[in-house]
């Protein structure tokens, strides 16, 4: 047997093997596969395009999945400001099966608005909205109506089913909402449906001129879930993004207020109130779906899509302020003139202004408080120099403008993602100081030497 200093060679080499394979790197593994065999294994901005994919991932670079240990993972890569961030998140199955279908479906022809598939943390958001309208619906409503159906006028009957509706409403929607996978878009148009169901169960009785307050009590109850079934089917034939889902119910009460302005610039008089019912009535349907057509396959996020109403109500305020200025005394119809033309065309701008730019729903936020302490800022300017009426009113407008855009200014790039962080993030984020550094500066400021400067705290912090 050969020996080395007085050890066996084999013991060396055994020993060598084992140390260095202790100290050597793991090794993942993972296999890059395609979508399709027409997609290929890497998604570009073009085909991300065409087949409709990712449509609330903005400033998109690539994308890939990959399959690790059997499953299957999404890494996706986008701009945020200056930096790239690429994300990486898992896919089940079913998922990337759905994914696989649509784009098969687009290259045959059958589909020219995709339907993505949720990640599980889209997929549940919008439990607490719809839990806390069916709490409302409930004390609001249901508790109410209930009384009036019946003719309950005992004081502990009121109260006892006032306490017994809403406590069972907040059970049952929280029992029938474990498994809830509706993402917020879809949880948004169920709630609106369930708004203007309630609409059409007090409108339609209203319609008929009944004194019968049972008949405004039962309508309600019966067409609100109506309207929320109604919404749920029309809204799953297809994947809508949460701006979408905004501005379609921002598109279902201005469709109703344009349905009370056509028939009076239609010069109907004012006795003819059940003609401006039907006609408000027409135009929730009719503004949500000419909404739904007008925003399809754009894209749009929350914060954007504040913007564009935003847009909208400087439109009516400016168109106004501008008829006022040409005619002191102006009609009524004139004035209802300007805010019909006035809201698409701020929308419009809207729209325009804020394409290929960042917004998240903070940042639109800010912006809008901004244009309002604008107004009142331009309006202060005008009182403090003795004027008021028109030059007021016009001095607010200009000032709203104005801070609107420096405040669009210097918030650029704020709530833009630069770490990758879940997606319930966006908005406005609240950081306030630890138990300890509250306990430290109490403990300093009792304690400490008088006339002593605290040491810098920082209490409260506002991310967007």
């Amino acid at each position: 047997m050969i020996r080395i200093h007085g050890l066996p060679a084999a013991l060396l080499v055994c020993l060598s093997v084992a140390f260095g394979n202790a100290e050597s790197p793991t090794l993942t593994r993972e296999r890059v596969v395609s979508l399709t065999e027409s997609l290929g294994y890497q998604i570009d901005p073009a085909e991300r395009e065409r087949y409709g994919l990712f449509p609330d991932r903005e400033f998109f670079l690539l994308a890939e999945f990959m399959l690790r240990d059997e499953s299957y993972w999404l890494r996706l890569s986008y701009r945020s400001g200056s930096e790239q961030i690429v994300q990486q998140s898992p896919v089940t199955e079913s998922q990337f099966l759905l994914w696989r279908n649509t784009v098969l479906a687009v290259d045959r022809g059958r589909s020219a608005s995709p339907i993505a598939a949720l990640s599980d943390n889209e997929s549940r958001d919008g439990r607490l909205r719809m839990v806390t309208d069916v709490v409302l619906y409930g004390k609001l409503l249901y508790g109410p109506a209930t009384i009036t159906l019946f003719d309950i006028d005992s004081s502990r009957g009121t109260h006892a089913i006032g306490l017994l509706v809403g406590g069972g409403a907040f059970t049952g929607a929280l029992l029938k909402t474990r498994g809830y996978r509706l993402g917020y878009a879809r949880t948004t148009m169920v709630r609106w449906g369930n708004y203007a169901g309630t609409f059409y169960g007090v409108g339609i009785p209203a319609l008929i001129k009944t004194d019968n307050a049972r008949a405004y009590a039962v309508g309600a109850m019966a067409a609100t879930p109506i309207g929320g079934y109604l919404a749920h089917q029309w809204s799953g034939h297809r994947r809508f993004g949460k701006g979408e889902a905004d501005l379609i119910a921002t598109g279902t009460w201005v469709g109703a207020l344009y349905g009370l302005a056509i028939p009076f610039l239609a010069g109907v008089g004012d006795h003819h109130s059940r003609l401006y019912l039907g006609s408000s009535m027409v135009g929730v349907p009719a503004g949500a779906l000419l909404t739904a057509r007008l925003v399809e396959a754009r894209r749009l996020n929350r914060g954007r899509a504040h913007l564009i109403t935003l847009g909208g109500f400087m439109g009516v305020a400016q168109a106004l302020i501008f008829v006022d200025v040409i005619d002191d005394d102006a009609p009524t119809k004139a004035l209802v003139w300007g805010a019909v033309l006035g809201s698409p065309a701020g929308a419009w701008l809207g729209y325009h202004a804020t394409e290929d730019r960042r917004h998240t729903i903070g940042r639109a936020r800010i912006i809008s408080v901004g244009a309002h302490a604008g107004g009142l800022a331009g309006q202060g300017v005008v009182l403090s120099l003795g004027l008021s009426g028109r030059a007021r009113t016009v001095s607010g407008m200009l000032g709203a403008m104005l801070a609107l855009w420096f405040t669009d200014r210097q918030t650029e790039d704020w709530g833009d993602d630069v770490t990758v962080r879940p997606a319930a993030s966006e908005g406005l984020q609240f950081d306030v100081p630890s138990p300890v550094a509250l306990l430290t500066l109490g403990t300093f400021v009792s304690r400490g030497p008088a006339g002593a400067s605290l040491p810098p705290v920082q209490l409260l912090r506002v991310t967007f």
